[in-house]
């Protein structure tokens, strides 16, 4: 019982004395990962190349086992302990590290499927990253990727999150669900829009 009182307590320690950052005066939520210490994380975001401001870019997410996060997420089968929305990654540091991201906070291993609903012409990173809940040095992960949007368009991205041994892969998945060669990037799998 004491144990878990100091799993609550101990993320809760760590928000009190980062101190206040504004985030319900301005919009944002301080990411998830500060809250998941013990379990896998993972986080798939979009932001600015500079992570200086919020783009207008929407995410959705379904994972291995079939469940929704993210725009378009709101069924009956959300992802448990899931956030979606504005995100300050470093709460010391808002102004540098501002992304719009879906974070989950015991993730699963196996093939997700990300849609990411571009608005305009403009550059951006798409980033997955994972951290297995261990604090080994193998267990952190981040693959992202620059990508340019082309108008208002929906793109469909995957990629396979493994973790075994302490170790935690993240690998980005062709059209077909075929692991690209580590030195290729994801392309845009074109949703028609209805």
């Amino acid at each position: 019982m004491r144990g878990s009182a100091l799993r609550f307590l101990f993320p809760v320690m760590l928000l009190t004395l980062a101190g206040p950052t504004g985030a319900a005066n301005s919009g944002y939520s301080q990411s998830l990962h500060l809250a998941c210490l013990n379990d896998p994380f993972l986080s798939v975001s979009v932001s600015a190349p500079r992570h200086d401001r919020f783009i207008d870019i929407e995410l959705g997410l379904i994972d291995p086992a079939g469940r929704k996060a993210g725009s378009g997420g709101n069924d009956n089968h959300p992802i448990p302990r899931s956030q979606y929305g504005k995100v300050v990654e470093i709460p010391s540091h808002p102004e540098s590290s501002k992304a719009v991201a879906v974070e989950i906070c015991g993730a699963m291993p196996g093939r997700y499927l990300i849609s990411v609903s571009e608005h305009g012409t403009l550059d951006y990173r798409l980033t997955v990253r994972g951290d297995d809940g261990t604090e080994s040095n193998y267990g952190n992960e981040s693959e992202p990727v620059n990508l340019h949007a082309d108008g208002d368009r929906m793109c469909r991205y995957r990629f396979n999150l493994s973790m075994e041994d302490g170790y935690l892969a993240i690998r980005w998945l062709d059209s077909a669900g075929h692991p690209l060669k580590f030195s290729e990037h994801p392309t845009c799998d074109v949703v028609p829009r209805a």
